[in-house]
């Protein structure tokens, strides 16, 4: 079979009046489908925002292989409020190599929510760089193996972090952290029930935020922080167009600080993309995460 060794991309999007329900989308093998497309259709009948007038289902062979990484290391951080939640985004934020121009930008941006897609922006000056500022860009074509999955989750349920929206947006993350010109990411759920936010950037990990907005915000949203505004249209093809499967997980930690996390990161040694070696290159069915879990 051509393509990616016979894996598919299954996506799926559900609308209500123009506005946005539900989002799931993975990596799967032709068996998995079935029961993939079942699932994503109950996923979004059932979201907590209400059911769907429009239900849109993709199932497409991928056209390659996809790209192997590993997942983000994951750690929570430990807030009290969405006004410190999000002043400990910003200074994250800023660590990775945001300036405070762009930050500001991001903020404005997800706190109008009724994002459709996630916002470019230049890194150093805030530009906004997508074609079209309705749609946004969008990471697709992703997944996690099998097995890496499975150990996510095992991992995930010691620290009591064994949900949907951790699991998804992990891989979405670490996707988007994987592409060159990525400085960091920053999201809040734009799920009123959903008050967890995060940024991820390839030199911090997948960092959870608790309680970056109050439940029944409206507010929330993805903002995409590029060090080569120059090169946003082909980062925006990577993000869209390129496979890529998580095949290996990295540490999930606990609660931590804020100066804890900066004292972890100073003492850690830079490393490169974690990209698994030809043993880890299987072309074993891969279950997917939803687009939107946080």
């Amino acid at each position: 079979m051509k393509g990616g060794k016979g894996l598919y991309s299954v996506r799926m999007r559900a609308e209500r009046g123009h506005a946005h329900i539900s989002g799931a989308e993975g990596i799967f093998g032709e068996n998995d489908i079935g029961e993939t497309v079942l699932a994503y259709v109950a996923r979004a009948l059932h979201h907590s925002k209400g059911a769907p007038d429009t239900l849109e289902l993709k199932v497409e062979l991928l056209p390659r292989p996809p790209a192997l990484i590993s997942a983000l290391p994951v750690c929570t951080l430990k807030t009290t409020c969405p006004a410190d939640a999000k002043r400990k985004a910003a200074l994250l934020l800023a660590r990775a190599g945001v300036s405070e121009r762009a930050i500001g930008k991001a903020f404005r941006i997800l706190s109008a929510g009724r994002m459709r897609g996630a916002a470019l922006l230049d890194a150093a000056g805030g530009e906004r760089l997508e074609p079209d500022r309705k749609r946004g860009v969008r990471a697709s074509m992703l997944g996690i193996s099998r097995g890496a999955m499975k150990s996510l989750e095992a991992a995930l349920s010691e620290k009591k972090l064994d949900h949907p929206r951790v699991k998804d947006a992990l891989v979405l993350a670490s996707k988007v952290a994987s592409a060159d010109g990525i400085a960091a990411e920053l999201c809040i759920s734009d799920d009123p029930d959903y008050t967890t936010g995060y940024v991820a950037a390839p030199a911090l990990g997948y960092v959870r935020l608790p309680r970056i907005k109050k439940k029944g915000s409206l507010e929330g949203g993805r903002a995409f922080f590029t060090t080569k505004a120059s090169a946003a249209s082909r980062l925006a093809r990577y993000l869209e167009e390129t496979p890529v499967l998580v095949g290996k997980i990295s540490e999930i930690g606990d609660i931590i600080t804020l100066h804890g996390l900066q004292a972890r990161h100073n003492h850690r040694k830079p490393g490169g993309k974690k990209i698994l070696g030809k043993k880890d290159r299987t072309g074993r069915a891969a279950s997917g995460p939803g687009r939107l879990g946080r």
